[in-house]
């Protein structure tokens, strides 16, 4: 026998020999709890297929309602429309013990998945007393958990509304909610002539939060902007009723209209009320039906033609304004029917002159002068007292039929007042306006001295007011200008210093 043949033979024999491999022992299986055990039994199997999984779920949430574990779970959960049934016995374990700790009021994150299915049990009335209880609950989780987790929010912040409506709660519980706050705005518009103004303007911001709450020009003519905006919708309601066959509310916001509605949408809702025949009002213009088990909702629901309709006219009456007033950040109007332009430049034009009348009509008292005037007054009566004093002849009366002279007049007048206010020094005469102005004497001298930087303390000395001095060139030199040349502080604006300058001379 070949050497090698009978040494490879032997090595393969006595080295390498077939040894079974050895199983690793199977790990011992968590020992799941009684209750937990007893709920699974009531999941659909071979004879329970016809349950849905709502139906299932409200077997199951009833059984566990009080159920608590302290389960250490540390994974992540991620299920759409999560039941009891669609989680493992360690996730059903990680759920209630986070449950647990969160009704002890330790509100910890976790995985939104455990969070829908919580808000899912007080929906279903799983856990509550009765169904306020659980509209507090709910408020509760939404306020706290929404905090740090804001992907409930949009949800539960629509089921809660939905909630109040099934259970037949207090509507004063919906005052907030975003659909009836703008039903309540829409309905100030829609009886707009006997509302207060200040209502009207809260209703607009409400309407129209997009636009007015970034324009500049609002923020600082808010009172001016408001009493417009007042104005053109309420002529452009009477329009519209006059003309078109759409209300001013109709042609913005969409017309009232009844469709199908689905409660509780994208949640897992088994009806426990069992609702076939019901109604219930939250206004005038949303109302909820349910007949033979389907529900109905009338309100107005605008469509995505109607987007932006309000916004546009709002926006609209903010360039106009920007314009009337020379407000230096133009921005473009989105309405061009000519007879909204029109009537929204007519509210315009009709503020700004009733601020300018009302401006007129102000009397300024310089309550830094009354002190010099109180001066001057007892230097005066101290010459008249010494004048009575003196033994001097009286002149001489003018005959009745000899004309007093002008100077003997003036002399007479003058003879009454303090010998400093004749001095020739003390009130310089008021230049001379060209004739090519309508301006007086006096509001030449004024625009003189604004141009040229003059002295303007003989206005006061010759017994004129700026502020009437100031009205009344604005007023004369409004025709020339279109706008007002002087502002409030009775300087002359940047715009106009040229053209004023060659109308004035220094």
């Amino acid at each position: 026998m070949d050497p090698k043949k009978a040494a490879a033979e032997w090595f393969y024999q006595t080295v390498f020999r077939d040894e079974p491999i050895r199983s690793r022992p199977a790990p011992r299986p968590e020992r799941v709890p009684a209750l937990i055990r007893t709920a699974r039994s009531l999941e659909n199997g071979v004879y329970q297929s016809w349950q849905t999984r709502e139906v299932v779920f409200m077997k199951q949430g009833r059984l566990l309602a009080n159920y608590e574990d302290d389960y250490e779970f540390s994974g992540s959960v991620t299920c759409y429309y999560p039941t009891y049934q669609a989680l493992t016995d360690r996730q059903l374990r990680g759920y209630f013990s986070w449950r647990t700790r969160l009704r002890r009021g330790e509100v910890e994150h976790t995985s939104l998945s455990f969070a829908f299915l919580y808000v899912y049990e007080l929906l279903n009335q799983i856990g509550v007393d009765d169904p306020l209880d659980g509209y507090r609950k709910l408020e509760h989780f939404l306020d706290v958990y929404g905090r740090i987790d804001d992907g409930i929010r949009a949800y539960l912040t629509r089921w809660m509304q939905d909630y109040v409506v099934y259970y037949d709660l207090d509507r004063a519980l919906l005052d907030t909610a975003p659909q009836v706050v703008f039903n309540r705005s829409v309905m100030v518009l829609e009886h707009i002539r006997e509302r207060e103004p200040e209502e009207i303007g809260e209703a607009v911001r409400r309407l129209a939060p997009k636009w007015l709450e970034r324009s500049k020009f609002y923020a600082g003519h808010r009172e001016d902007m408001d009493a417009v905006l007042v104005r053109v919708l309420r002529r452009v309601s009477a329009h519209c009723d006059a003309r078109c066959k759409k209300s001013m509310v109709e042609q913005y916001f969409g017309p009232l209209s009844q469709g199908q509605a689905r409660l509780f949408d994208a949640a897992i809702f088994a009806n426990p009320l069992k609702r076939r025949n019901y109604e219930y009002a939250v206004d005038e213009q949303l109302i909820y039906t349910c007949r033979n088990g389907l529900w109905y909702v009338l309100r107005r629901d605008t469509p995505p033609s109607f987007k932006g309709k309000f916004e546009a006219l709002v926006k609209t009456v903010d360039a106009a304004m920007r314009e009337a007033y020379g407000y230096g950040h133009p921005v473009k109007a989105e309405v061009d029917t000519k007879w909204v332009a029109k009537l929204i430049e007519e509210e315009i034009q009709a503020l700004l002159d009733e601020k300018r009348a009302a401006e007129a009509k102000k009397v300024t008292i310089d309550y830094a002068q009354l002190g010099k005037i109180r001066q001057d007054a007892a230097v005066t009566r101290e010459k008249l007292i010494v004048d009575e004093e003196m033994d001097t002849p009286e002149p001489p009366a003018p005959a009745a039929d000899r004309p007093v002279s002008i100077a003997e007049g003036e002399q007479m007048e003058l003879s009454f007042f303090p010998e400093e206010a004749c001095a020739d020094d003390a009130v310089p005469q008021a230049a001379e306006g060209p004739e090519n102005t309508p301006l007086s004497p006096a509001e030449y001298q004024l625009l003189q001295c604004l141009l040229y930087g003059g002295d303007l303390g003989w206005a006061q000395a010759g017994g004129h007011m700026l502020s009437v001095l100031a009205d009344g060139v604005n007023d004369k030199l409004y025709d020339t200008f279109l706008d007002t040349v002087l502002d409030s502080d009775y300087q002359v604006i940047d715009d106009y210093i040229d053209d004023l300058k060659e109308m004035v001379r220094p």
